[in-house]
């Protein structure tokens, strides 16, 4: 068993990941269509209606926003518009265009998290009260170290009065030939894939995680931007019940992880979904207009093995990563954090 971590903050579940984007409609309407994700709620929030006590960077704030929300497997999958008003999401939005925002856990004592991680140097960026009764409370902060904004809340469920469906009616069924079962991974590209496992095992004491050696090694067709490729990764995985956290360090190699680096900076890279035919689903994304970036298959042939397929879909904002798991994965951890 692993010691126990130092942590103030013990998080076992990652609750929600965001996607920030300028038009939810569009963007509900896409994944329906193209993944078959759905029905979503849609709902409008913000202040004075919604968040009475809107606070933006430690100041009152005025910021009207629609959302959108489903339950995708073990994680809820959020999308935030900014319709006026002062926005963490347009500001993402300006600095890096429409794409994965934040990750959510949940929190009895919002005021004492809030305080912990402030008193760890993390300000909060806003925050406010909402709900029956305003005894809902959300708070958001970016944490460098986790190389992500992290959001905290005391809700579950529940949308806001006045939501909509969509589609409307609930026996619709999906155009689309890929219909993902849920989000099995939330991938973060980072420098330093060992001592950001650390960071996530001392902040918010998630954890274990087993570190890998990743790349052509283990590959047997490894291809970039539809030609072959080679590089090598480091890779720290840990779970929160059936959610895998994942970390990607780019070692050498051209990949999908160093041009996000060079792009955008350290950060939220990629969602993954678990599909029967990786060579099946990456041909009917293709046909639709969505080429791979990065690809590969690993494993044992002798039991169908693994493959996985980097997918960047515009219209959902998100780099999309279907994977076909073997029963083992081919290479055994080089090192554990917490160190055994």
């Amino acid at each position: 068993m692993p010691k126990p971590s130092p942590a103030k903050l013990k998080v076992d579940e990652i609750l929600q990941v965001c996607i920030v984007v300028n038009d939810v409609q569009k963007t509900v309407e896409s994944f329906w269509n193209i993944l078959g994700v759905g029905p979503w709620t849609i709902f409008e929030f913000g202040s004075p209606l919604r968040i009475p006590d809107l606070m933006y960077y430690g100041k009152p704030a005025y910021g009207k926003y629609k959302g959108a929300l489903l339950q995708c497997g073990p994680i809820e999958l959020e999308l935030f518009e900014t319709i006026e008003g002062a926005s963490v999401y347009q500001d993402w939005i300006n600095q890096h265009g429409e794409s994965l925002h934040h990750l959510k856990f949940f929190s009895e004592d919002v005021d004492k998290t809030e305080k912990i991680l402030n008193d760890m140097g993390f300000p909060t960026i806003v925050t406010g009260h909402f709900g029956a009764g305003l005894k809902n409370r959300f708070a958001y902060f970016d944490i460098p170290p986790l190389r992500c904004v992290w959001e905290t809340s005391n809700r579950k469920g529940t949308p806001p009065p006045g939501a909509v469906s969509y589609p409307e009616d609930p026996k619709a069924v999906s155009p689309s030939r890929v219909k993902i079962p849920g989000i099995k991974q939330v991938g973060i590209v980072v420098k330093d894939a060992i001592s950001t496992a650390e960071n996530y095992w001392n902040i918010l004491g998630i954890g274990p995680w087993e570190i890998r050696e990743w790349g052509n090694h283990v590959l047997w067709d490894r291809t970039y931007m539809g030609r072959p490729g080679w590089a090598k990764e480091r890779l720290a995985h840990a779970y929160l019940g059936d959610l895998e956290l994942e970390l990607v360090q780019p070692v050498e190699g051209e990949s999908v992880y160093q041009d996000w680096i060079d792009q955008h900076g350290e950060g939220l890279h990629h969602l993954k979904f678990l599909c029967d035919d990786i060579d099946e689903v990456s041909r009917v994304l293709n046909e639709g207009g969505f080429p791979s970036i990065q690809s590969g298959h690993f494993g044992d042939p002798k039991e169908k093995a693994g493959g996985f397929n980097y997918i960047d879909i515009p219209p959902l904002h998100c780099i999309f990563e279907p994977v076909h798991k073997p029963k083992t994965l081919p290479v055994p951890p080089i090192a554990r954090v917490p160190a055994d």
